[in-house]
């Protein structure tokens, strides 16, 4: 069998165009650092919350997640299962069921909140709305937040 080389280079160009495309860029993201911390409603851990870490401004990176478990903590990770986040300024977003993190918990994480009839205000579930903040420093560390259920 003869094969052209026309249809040779075609084949190259589409094994150039495929080994281009990246299904996973996490490889070209920053490193992670490793954060975790607490999330409380009026002082009680509240277990069951996806807590999101959105980049900001020049922070380079992904979205981060993490689920709370019974005593209120998480730990970030990336949706490619990378541990942590980039170093950076994000803004947060804390929610009650579904979200990001929902596929994939946090190890011990209950699979539904303690008291499902909880809602969190906008302020704190809203990307565009949320007045959570926070700087993950370069190496890393514990950030809680400390939510009221309140304005």
């Amino acid at each position: 069998m003869r094969v052209s080389s026309r249809a040779v280079v075609a084949c190259i160009l589409l094994c150039s165009l495929f080994a281009s495309c990246n299904p996973n860029p996490a490889g070209d993201m920053p490193e992670g650092v490793p954060v975790s911390g607490t999330v409380t409603l009026d002082g009680k851990p509240l277990p069951g919350v996806n807590v999101t870490f959105i980049p900001v401004g020049s922070t380079r990176g992904d979205i981060c997640f993490g689920l709370t478990d019974a005593s209120g903590k998480y730990e970030l990770n990336n949706r490619y299962g990378h541990s942590g986040a980039p170093a950076g300024e994000y803004k947060v977003t804390c929610t009650v069921g579904g979200g990001p993190g929902s596929d994939a918990p946090a190890e011990g994480a209950p699979a539904e909140p303690a008291d499902a009839s909880t809602s969190l205000p906008a302020h704190y579930t809203s990307e565009d709305a949320t007045k959570l903040k926070a700087t993950v420093p370069a190496g890393g560390g514990t950030i809680d937040f400390e939510l009221t259920s309140g304005q």
